[in-house]
């Protein structure tokens, strides 16, 4: 059982049509009552409908290929979730059954991470070592920490080394964490003269204007939800607060690592973080050539093989290089998904000048 997987893996349009088909009808007899007044019974089926059946069908069906089960038992939080929002309070008596089984559900889970947790913590003098080998190789925190994973967490048994994935997704909280509380200090790595160049692609532009705008929107939806929602139920609301507080440390997150994160050249390749959304690494051997771009970025984001090193404000500027590579390569997304690119769109802040240092070394390279 495969504990990765590739967001191009998610069934959206099956997602989205058995969301539809359970929730909507479950939120129109419980809240609305559109068949006329509830009781325990009633409940019982909705609770059953979205605690076991829409997890059942989302993590059967909603994949490409199959999942690790510990996306399962995401699926019946959030149902639980769900169904404690939906009934109202005279059809609710059977759903503490529902609650305290998920609890255990929930503590079993949380035990096998501790198990996990201290699997790790055994070997994690030897992660902090290989990190610090790797950051002298690839500059940023998460490409560093992600080759430290893989070179600290490598088993015979195959299966064990999927637990390297599961350390990604830690590894983007830790990231998380770091720069939205403790980087604000910081500054931009600075690479000695001579062994190469840093390019920065968030001061031309008005993506600074975007964040401050997200930054706000957050701040008054949390406020928002967490009223409404305690209408219904206290405990929803601070476990959405909970959430909403956590996507507002991502969102500042990934505007620090943004700016602490510039593109390194060295002689090595090209190494790039875009916030803590994107991170990799290309070698000049894999790179085929760097040209002017003439897709609009439209076209861009329809190109499900390439990624954009490029900041937009409100409106898409066009990006005005691209580089192809000679192979497919692998990159990471946000959690550690994988993705396969074969091309990368670029707009720095000194175009002209990043387009000759890469030829420059291209050249050197040939």
């Amino acid at each position: 059982m495969a504990v990765s997987f590739s967001l191009n893996e998610i069934a959206w349009k099956r997602i989205i049509l058995f969301l539809i088909l359970i929730i909507i009808p479950n939120y129109l007899v419980m809240q609305v009552q559109l068949v006329g007044p509830v009781d325990d019974i009633v409940g019982l089926g909705t609770a059953l409908d979205l605690v076991i059946i829409l997890p059942l069908v989302l993590y059967f069906f909603g994949f490409k290929k199959r999942v690790s089960w510990l996306v399962l038992c995401a699926f019946v939080f959030w149902g639980l979730l769900l169904a404690n929002w939906i009934i109202p309070d005279e059809a609710d008596a059977f759903l503490s059954y529902f609650n305290h089984s998920v609890i255990l559900i929930e503590a079993g889970v949380i035990t096998l991470e501790l198990v996990l947790f201290v699997a790790i913590a055994k070997r994690f003098p030897l992660l902090l070592k290989n990190y610090k080998k790797q950051k002298n190789m690839h500059y940023h925190f998460l490409l560093s920490f992600s080759a430290a994973i893989q070179s600290t967490f490598s088993f015979k048994n195959g299966r064990l080394n999927k637990f390297q994935f599961t350390l990604r997704i830690l590894a983007t909280d830790i990231a998380a964490i770091y720069y939205s509380l403790f980087s604000w200090r910081k500054s931009a790595p600075v690479i000695e003269h001579g062994q190469g160049r840093t390019f920065t692609f968030h001061k031309d532009g008005s993506y600074q204007g975007v964040f401050i705008i997200l930054v706000h929107a957050m701040v008054f939806e949390i406020v928002a939800v967490h009223v409404i929602v305690s209408n219904f139920s206290a405990t929803a609301a601070w476990i959405l607060t909970g959430l909403d507080v956590y996507a507002l440390l991502f969102i500042i997150s990934d505007y620090q690592a943004i700016r602490l994160s510039p593109v390194v050249i060295d002689s090595n390749g090209i190494h790039f973080q875009k916030g803590i959304r994107q991170y990799g690494f290309v070698s000049w051997e894999q790179i085929y050539g760097v040209n002017e771009n003439t897709k609009s970025p439209q076209e861009i984001d329809q190109d499900g093989q390439s990624i954009a090193l490029a900041l937009h404000g409100l409106e898409k500027d066009p990006i005005p290089y691209v580089i192809k590579l000679k192979e497919p390569v692998e990159i990471r997304k946000i959690f550690g998904f994988k993705k396969t690119i074969e091309s990368i769109y670029l707009k720095m802040d000194e175009p002209h000048k990043f387009n000759e240092t890469v030829r420059s070394y291209l050249k050197d390279n040939k």
